[in-house]
């Protein structure tokens, strides 16, 4: 398996308990390296899980991972600006938040630029450096982030994070300990319960493994959540910066062995060759379905990426 050789396979659900025995396998690749990975689902609690783990990541994270050209850049900060500026609508006043994994940190800078305390954790120190050095946000690198008995956050944030991590549960039971009282907490993940990722099977572009971890539909979602002792308040669907791309990848990986081909060029993981021309002229070609079919999925409830607002149960 090459690059996974010592990795860890599953052999049961980290949120139910639940043996795999019965569940439904999804075959997929990684389009950095070609490894194989399954998605195994729980049959019980409905949660997908990536196997085997590899017992180490960073050779699965190119060094350009999520750092898109310009262009793009500037598009995903001002969709994440507007999510943002509708999280604070739901608040009478603004308070203290935390996001855990806040990349570049610009959904915290957007935060305080309404009023709000910030600050946010990362991974690894050079990590934390981009959001304190850009913005001047106030940094903690994972383990040590706030820990209970410090801080108290009326919003904390786990947005495109959480299916990153090995223990769901555990990343919000510690969400949950750091929440001041009528807090709420948002989680952004891709949706496996989605048109498109049935469409898309081990092509779906939002699988991503082996960086995905962890797969969700609503319900296991509930399911994670009710785990660390909370309950979901509301789920949405809208994601204008996620959705729309994620169905011409999609299209493109099922219908023209594409392997997330644009997604490198686009984060500058590959150079450009003649034969991309027909990348483009794909793009061209499905970007008009693409927004319909994410319009409509979003009007059903069967959107590509959820969010969901958590709160103590």
């Amino acid at each position: 398996m090459s690059n996974a050789a010592d990795a860890r396979c599953r052999e049961s659900c980290g949120s139910c308990g639940a043996g795999f025995a019965g569940g439904r396998r999804i075959v997929s690749r990684d389009y950095v390296t070609g490894t194989r990975f399954d998605v195994v689902v729980c049959p019980s609690c409905g949660l997908g899980w990536t196997t085997p783990v590899p017992a180490d990541l960073d050779p699965y994270y190119p060094r350009t991972y999520r750092r898109y050209n310009p262009w793009v850049a500037r598009v995903l900060n001002r969709l994440y600006r507007w999510r943002v500026s509708r999280w604070c609508r739901g608040f009478a006043a603004p308070g203290s938040a935390l996001e855990l994994g806040c990349g570049d940190g610009v959904m915290l800078d957007t935060l305080r630029s309404q009023g709000w305390q910030v600050c946010g954790t990362e991974r690894t120190e050079a990590m934390a450096a981009t959001a304190r050095e850009r913005y001047g946000i106030r940094m903690y690198v994972d383990p040590d982030g706030p820990q209970p008995g410090e801080d108290r956050f009326e919003l904390i944030v786990l947005f495109q994070v959480l299916e990153h991590l090995a223990d769901p549960v555990a990343a919000l039971a510690r969400a949950r300990s750091l929440l001041a009282d009528g807090g709420r907490i948002v989680v952004g993940v891709p949706n496996r319960a989605s048109w498109q990722a049935a469409f898309g099977s081990g092509d779906w572009f939002h699988l991503d493994v082996p960086r995905h971890l962890v797969h969700f539909t609503p319900a296991s979602l509930a399911a994670a959540a009710a785990g660390a002792g909370l309950r979901v308040e509301t789920v949405g669907h809208i994601s204008p910066e996620h959705d729309p791309f994620g169905w011409v990848q999609t299209i493109l990986n099922r219908c023209a062995g594409n392997s997330n081909r644009l997604t490198l060029l686009l984060m500058g993981a590959t150079r450009w060759r003649i034969s991309d021309i027909v990348t483009l002229l794909g793009v061209m070609l499905v970007g008009p379905l693409a927004v319909v079919l994410a319009a409509a999925s979003w009007a059903c409830g069967r959107g590509a990426v959820m969010e969901a607002t958590l709160v103590r149960g």
